[in-house]
């Protein structure tokens, strides 16, 4: 069956100036998509009759011939042979839509193996749909539907200012490869107008050197799955704040001679560090009970080939994740720990980061340690325990 195609104004997209998107509404087998066509207007200025711009619109000679050609070349496409839903898809592909881009955007996340960017983008393209619709045109995003999209994010979500501050980001970050890949020209960018909220200061929790040992010292022998998440936090610490995923994914081979040599899942940054004795003791008794099992991995949370496909494997670290932070906190308790239900096992990568910054002060060793791209970053990682070092400092001096 044919595609029917239509001009029509969709006046449940009006802008804060009162003028409403055109788009080309492209129906086949019962199903519609409507395609932006870049012409905005007020109801008043629309022929819904005729699908054109009325002529008391200044710019109507204009928008029409606009307007006109986008009908022709996608009756055209229609009519060129093809299943209808072939048609959709063409029409689609070369209409400015910044869903269709933003789901090529997310399958070469896939295709790269990146699942946990791949997991976090898809969610914000949800969220776009959620304020925007189901078909999002580049065209539709201005600085007003930026300011919309944020207050939807804080008011109706309840996201936190940090939360709704990173998926502007990621808008932000799709929209900037638009632009790279000439899709977007460089002054359409609705964020170059656009002013971002500003991060609020974040209370990384993190534990000190002496709860890290209360930990390492509580009796386990009658409880190893608690034992087996204490050894891995543990390791984390002096493994340079690994993230939970690697020490999962650990292999056997990634330890030799003293050292911790592995690619992060994150973000493929290789890191490479000597063990301190701790972590190597650690390490010792689960290798040797894992060359019993021919166990390819350091700590027994996954069986072999459990590594062999990406999206599984992310799914099944997810899952031992969740169940470790539940341990975590009753194991904090044990430890008599404050505040044991503020406890995850990320709370390791911060501890190393602010144990790192108290002994070394070494910046660019701390960057190198966590993985992280840029100084910048780990800057920002660290600036939360920036009230703990000017206490100490003032105790110091003064006596408190």
């Amino acid at each position: 069956m044919a595609a029917s195609v239509r001009l029509v104004l969709r006046t449940q997209k009006a802008r804060a100036d009162g003028t409403c998107p055109v788009y080309m509404r492209v129906t086949a087998n019962r199903r519609s998509r409507f395609v932006a066509s870049g012409v905005f207007v007020e109801p008043r200025h629309w022929n819904d009759a005729k699908g054109q711009v009325r002529k008391g619109h200044p710019l109507a000679p204009a928008f029409n011939a606009k307007l006109q050609d986008l009908l022709m070349s996608t009756q055209e496409s229609a009519l060129s042979g093809g299943s209808a839903e072939a048609v959709l898809q063409r029409v689609t592909e070369g209409s400015g839509s910044f869903t269709v881009f933003f789901n090529a955007y997310l399958a070469s996340l896939d295709a790269k193996g990146r699942f946990w960017e791949w997991k976090k983008f898809r969610v914000t393209l949800a969220k776009v749909e959620q304020v925007f619709g189901p078909d999002v045109a580049f065209s539709d995003l201005d600085r007003h539907a930026l300011v919309r999209f944020e207050r939807y994010l804080a008011t109706k979500l309840g996201n936190s200012r940090n939360t709704v501050l990173k998926e502007m980001q990621r808008l932000r970050r799709v929209i900037r490869q638009a632009v790279r890949e000439g899709v977007v020209k460089p002054g359409d960018d609705p964020f170059l107008t656009y002013e971002r909220p500003k991060a609020e200061r974040t209370d990384r929790r993190k534990l000190t050197l002496e709860e890290i040992r209360r930990l390492e010292a509580l009796n386990l022998d009658a409880l190893p799955s608690l034992a087996l998440v204490r050894d891995a936090f543990v390791f984390s610490f002096y493994g340079g704040g690994m993230r939970f995923s690697d020490v999962v994914a650990l292999r056997r081979e990634a330890l030799q001679a003293g050292r911790l040599e592995y690619r992060m899942l994150k973000t493929g940054t290789l890191v490479s560090l000597p063990l301190p004795p701790a972590a190597l003791a650690i390490a010792d008794r689960y290798l040797e009970k894992g060359k019993r099992a021919k166990r390819p991995f350091v700590f027994p949370f996954l069986v072999a080939g459990e590594d062999a496909d990406p999206v599984r494997l992310r799914r099944r670290i997810a899952s031992h994740n969740a169940k470790s932070n539940e341990h975590l906190k009753t194991l904090a308790a044990l430890a008599e720990i404050d505040r044991p239900d503020t406890v995850s096992f990320h709370v390791a990568r911060h501890s190393f980061a602010d144990y790192a910054r108290v002994r070394s002060g070494d910046l660019y060793a701390i960057s190198k340690a966590l993985g992280h791209a840029s100084l910048t970053i780990t800057q920002t990682y660290l600036k939360s325990f920036d009230r703990d070092a000017t206490d100490r400092l003032s105790e110091q001096l003064w006596n408190l």
